[in-house]
């Protein structure tokens, strides 16, 4: 689909396109509530001070998910115009485009700094018990999904 430029789709591409919207509707939020809702608010709650480090990044991470949300909805609005008219205007394929670059330069910074800094940071800090606990939170949340669609928590 790269070199589609928002010109006609075929049927395979538009499938493969609906996948990947699919799963973005329902992976982001899922990522989202399991930091903001389950692993964020215990790190808030521990008394060490080596957290603090931890905390600045966990705000950073916070606002690049409101970031990422509002490119998440361009690229869903874009991307679904395109499927449904079967091409878009010049005008909106650059603005998909930009949208996409955006997110994956965004995505590139905010897993870096998950994976070497807020998740080996919180695997020091909690305790055992609260490790299970948001590993239980992250479940249900996903069995909730699978029950009440994309954006059940």
């Amino acid at each position: 689909m790269r070199d589609v430029g928002g010109g006609a789709l075929t049927a395979p591409d538009a499938a493969r396109l609906q996948s990947a919207l699919t799963y973005f509707a329902e992976a982001a939020p899922r990522h989202t509530a399991d930091e903001e809702h389950s692993l964020f608010p215990r790190l808030r709650q521990c008394a060490d001070p080596a957290v603090n480090r931890t905390l600045e990044r966990v705000a950073r991470l916070e606002m690049e998910h409101r970031q990422a949300g509002l490119h998440h909805a361009a690229i869903d609005r874009l991307a679904r115009q395109w499927i449904a008219a079967g091409g878009l205007e010049p005008e909106d394929s650059m603005a998909l485009h930009g949208h996409l670059m955006v997110l994956r330069g965004l995505y590139q910074l905010h897993i870096a700094i998950e994976d070497q800094e807020v998740f080996p940071a919180a695997a020091l800090l909690l305790s055992t018990q609260a490790i299970e606990e948001i590993g239980r939170e992250m479940m249900e949340r996903r069995s909730a999904t699978s029950t009440a669609g994309p954006r059940g928590r």
